[in-house]
Formats: structure tokens, C-alpha cells, sequence
């Protein structure tokens, strides 16, 4: 076998040179395979949004509800659904995963046995959301919010967290004796702890099979912890802002929750993004929205049109044209909106 010189690609696949590799006599095993699966995540995701882009493109394009987050919250939320989707869904030809056609392009190349037995055991990633109980040096103990079962991670706590009571959503990953989340995660301030408990209550019980498959519908909860509030969100003109105030006091005034007013804005603004109405009379659509809320949602605080056009000031015709109009705009992506309603 002729002999690997220092400057050469190390034969193990790790993409480093000989010398700073295999040839390495004072590298450490475990360090060298860390780097080696540090390495091979990015390579997993670059091979899914190049060689599969187009099928990505359009199973995030499906996720109508991403349209409604802010910049930030869009970016982590297609990063997450991108990663469930490369591992768990058969996006790839033949019915299988992404990540299992990286392996059946890739897996030769990857030499080292304790790597490739650590990339193997990815096929069962799956998502967590775990809200942190203790920190330790270079590792940090979890409770699954879903199971309720301890995790223990390698990872430091930076200054920007987590701390003790923060949740973190991430995938976690076995890396040689170890536990480390996939690329990146995100951390959720206990601050945010009610709005996450109540994200948390329509799953109550279930087990993480749930979040292998059904994680979008956890996501898409999730993401509703961030409270939309009229002067929170860039509206495209004053009429639709000032409409959101006119619905917003009006559901004050029927006792709702700031968590379900919330959720009223966010149908709001979602019809003004589809729509972009014309509107002369803010109550006309505030009146008509509350109606449509109250239809979908089967609320025991019902109310006929009449009433609601004599709260507002409008006519009752007025309310049910705009009522036509809001169910017409909303009625296909009504599902998703009922599964964000707050209990």
C-alpha cells in the first residue's frame, strides 16, 4: 500500500490533511471524530438544499403560517421544518429520507467506524423542546417538555444562556458518549414560560413519536409565543393599524385573554396580507371578524350580526358582507388557524 505523505487527504474521509488527521500522533481520537460529525452536519444540510432544493423549496412552501412570522422567527422556524423534513419525511426518491440518500451517496466515504456508527444513529432524530433544570460544567441537564424525561447535553452556557427555567428547542444528536443538538437551537427566555405552557397544553400526554410526526403542528403553536400586538406589526397603511385597535379593545371588552387577542390579530393581519382590503370603516371589519371568530371557534359568547353591528356602530349588512368576505380569504388555511387557537 503506498505510504499517505503529511500534506495528503487524510483516507479516513474527514476532509482534513494526513497531518492533522489520522497522522496526527498526539490527536485524540474522540476530538477527531467530534470534528469529523460537526463536519458532516453541515455537509448533510448543504446536500439537502443543493441536490434536493427544489423538493425543500416546496415542502417548506406548504407551511403557509411562516408568512406571518418576523424575520427572525421565519428563519428559525424554516430551519427547524427544514431539518425534520430532511430526516423524518421521504422527500427523496424511492421513498426515502434525505438524510438516508446522503448516507447511500456518502457512506463509503466515511471510513472511521465510531464516526459512522454516530451518523447511523441520526436516522431516529428527532425534535425536543427541553426546559433547562441544572447547569453544569460543559453540560447541561433538561426535562422534555413533551416526555418528561431527563436529558442530559454537552454543551457551555453562554452569556447569552440558557439558563436554569429557559427552554431550548433543538435536535439532539449522539456525538461518540455524548449528546450535543444538531447545528444550532433556540433558546426560549423563561420569561416566556405561560405563553410556552399554554403553546405546551393542546399536546399534553403525548409521547415523542408525537414530535417525529407531527412537529409543524407543535412548530406552528410554538411560534405563537410570540404575542402579536397592533403597534408590534409593520401594517401596510393606518386603516388596517387602527382596525387591529378597534379589535383589540373590542375583545377587551368581552373579558378574552391577551394570548386569544392575540390570536385575533393574527387572523387579521393574515387577511390583510391575502387581501389587501379597502377600508373606509374600521368597525365594519372589526365588527366582522369578532363574528367569524366567534363562528369557528364555537365560542359560548356567541352573537348574532345584529348585535355586533349595534357595538360597533355599523349595520348588520355591513357586518355580514365583511364577514363573507373574511371567511371567503381565510377558509382554506382555516384549519391551521383553529389549531393555534388558544384553550
Amino acid at each position: 500500500m503506498k505510504k499517505v505523505k503529511r500534506n495528503m487527504p487524510c483516507p479516513c474521509g474527514s476532509g482534513l490533511k494526513y497531518k492533522k488527521c489520522c497522522g496526527n500522533t498526539n490527536a485524540n481520537l474522540q476530538i477527531i471524530v467530534e470534528r469529523e460529525l460537526k463536519q458532516l452536519q453541515k455537509d448533510v444540510m448543504e446536500f439537502a438544499f443543493t441536490v434536493h432544493k427544489e423538493t425543500l423549496d416546496q415542502f417548506l412552501h406548504q407551511y403557509s403560517f411562516l408568512a406571518d412570522l418576523d424575520e427572525s422567527a421565519q428563519k428559525i422556524s424554516i430551519f427547524n421544518l427544514g431539518v425534520w423534513g430532511v430526516f423524518s419525511q421521504p422527500l427523496a426518491n424511492g421513498g426515502l429520507t434525505i438524510f438516508e440518500d446522503y448516507l447511500k451517496e456518502n457512506e463509503s466515504s466515511i471510513l472511521r467506524s465510531q464516526t459512522k456508527e454516530a451518523i447511523q444513529s441520526w436516522k431516529d432524530l428527532v425534535p425536543a423542546l427541553l426546559r433547562v433544570i441544572d447547569i453544569a460544567d460543559h453540560e447541561i441537564h433538561f426535562e422534555d417538555a413533551i416526555s418528561k424525561e431527563p436529558v442530559i447535553m454537552k454543551m457551555s452556557m453562554k452569556r447569552e444562556g440558557p439558563f436554569i427555567g429557559d427552554y431550548v428547542l433543538g435536535f439532539p444528536i449522539k456525538v461518540n458518549d455524548h449528546r450535543e443538538f444538531f447545528l444550532q437551537f433556540t433558546i426560549y427566555p423563561k420569561k416566556l414560560i405561560k405563553k410556552i405552557e399554554w403553546a405546551l397544553k393542546p399536546f399534553s400526554g403525548e409521547t415523542k413519536q408525537f414530535m417525529k410526526e407531527k412537529f409543524p403542528q407543535f412548530l406552528m403553536n410554538l411560534c405563537q409565543t410570540n404575542e402579536r400586538s397592533p403597534k408590534a406589526i409593520e401594517w401596510a397603511n393606518e386603516m388596517e393599524k387602527e382596525t387591529a385597535h378597534v379589535i383589540e379593545k373590542g375583545l377587551l371588552t368581552e373579558g378574552h385573554s391577551e394570548v386569544f387577542i392575540s390570536w385575533a390579530i393574527g387572523l387579521w393581519q393574515s387577511y390583510c396580507t391575502k387581501k389587501s382590503p379597502i377600508i373606509k370603516k374600521a368597525e365594519a371589519f372589526a365588527a366582522a371578524l369578532e363574528y367569524f371568530i366567534n363562528s369557528v371557534s364555537k365560542s359560548e359568547r356567541s352573537v348574532s350580526q345584529a348585535k355586533l353591528a349595534k357595538k360597533y356602530g355599523v349595520s348588520a349588512s355591513t357586518v355580514s358582507n365583511r364577514f363573507k368576505d373574511i371567511e371567503a380569504v381565510l377558509k382554506e388555511e382555516l384549519d391551521q388557524y383553529l389549531e393555534q387557537l388558544p384553550c
